[in-house]
């Protein structure tokens, strides 16, 4: 049975966040949490987390008998992130059937939740990313995230430059051109751009969200690049969008270098985050040189939710047809005469 959290489980929850896997999306990178708070913080009626947290408890099960899954909700999108499962496959009563089950159940659950995507930023091991396939989860994207402790020691070193400024709203349109032609169809899919149910790249979504500052670079009053940074208590995550195939990087060096200026003055936690994705060339060689190092290598994956429509049809009427009435009659052997035909004797004899 699977069935949301309830105050009588938080005992289970305690104990299977020990065996938990988290999957750092960003914002658990940026806010590391603990199962059983957030669970708990989950069901008052005031809370504006937006997190949910699914109970698996069967009995008669060896191997599959309970566990637990923890998604967060993207705030004014109809999405929502893998937060954590439990427990990790790799516990002594891990089993990726306890993640089937879970995320089969999730699926289910999503459309009336009002849920479109569901997202997992998932470690690059083959059972696990196969776990995810298994109930319908598609990889869109591979990453290595990166990550630099002291960038109040890297921008000392970078100068401030006049074609990057902070984002206005003018810039929403050119900021959507820039989206569009610097990142890949497929992901403009999976994050929710293309389709039926298009919405806002998530980027000029954040554009509004109080922990995050947008800049962009200008060439000709033409915006080029742009780079966005979220802060939360334990650290600082970059975006960063240009044209990263041109042989000529200048643009690259000069977003992150700002970046780092921008961290520096502001005086945002470390450490500072990037995510550098397998259709961005030569920017890991750019992060190498301002000091970033990697840490972790990432396949971004997706479950578009179908959703059943009812729709009216037109019934067609079923046509009855008329048949004539059938004479039953007698069966007679080959050269015999009918008995309903009167022979030729019997008329001869009635002439007479």
């Amino acid at each position: 049975m699977i069935r949301p959290f309830q105050l009588g489980d938080l005992y289970l929850i305690q104990r299977l966040s020990r065996q938990a896997m988290h999957f750092p999306c960003a914002q658990s990178f940026l806010q590391p949490h603990a199962m059983a708070p957030v669970a708990l913080s989950a069901i008052l009626p005031w809370s504006p987390t937006g997190v949910a947290t699914y109970v698996l408890r069967q009995k008669g099960h060896g191997l599959v008998h309970e566990g637990a899954l923890q998604i967060v909700r993207r705030t004014g999108r109809p999405e929502a992130d893998i937060l954590c499962l439990a427990p990790s496959i790799a516990a002594p009563s891990g089993h990726p059937a306890i993640w089937t089950k879970l995320l089969a159940h999730l699926a289910h659950e999503a459309p009336g939740l009002a849920i479109d995507r569901l997202y997992a930023d998932v470690p690059e091991q083959p059972l696990l990313v196969n776990t995810f396939v298994g109930v319908g989860f598609q990889p869109y994207c591979r990453q290595t995230v990166w990550r630099h402790f002291a960038p109040g020691v890297a921008a000392a070193e970078v100068r401030p430059v006049g074609t990057v400024r902070p984002r206005a709203a003018m810039d929403d349109w050119a900021l959507l051109r820039l989206y569009s032609k610097t990142v890949p169809v497929r992901v403009q899919a999976a994050e929710g751009a293309t389709g039926e149910s298009a919405t806002q790249p998530p980027f000029l979504e954040n554009n509004r969200a109080e922990n995050s500052v947008t800049y962009i670079a200008l060439d000709v009053e033409s915006v080029v690049g742009a780079f966005q940074l979220t802060v939360g208590s334990s650290g600082t995550w970059l975006h960063v969008w240009a044209d990263t195939l041109q042989p000529d990087t200048t643009i690259l060096r000069v977003l992150i270098g700002q970046a780092l200026r921008v961290v520096a003055e502001r005086r945002w936690p470390a450490p500072l985050y990037v995510a550098s994705s397998d259709f961005h060339g030569a920017i890991e060689t750019i992060l190498n040189d301002f000091g970033f190092a990697p840490f972790s290598d990432r396949v971004r994956m997706v479950k578009h939710v179908v959703k059943w429509v009812r729709e009216s049809v037109s019934t067609a009427v079923p046509v009855v047809e008329t048949t004539s009435e059938v004479v039953p009659t007698s069966f007679a052997p080959p050269g015999a005469v009918p008995t309903s035909v009167p022979s030729s004797a019997a008329i001869d004899s009635g002439k007479a």
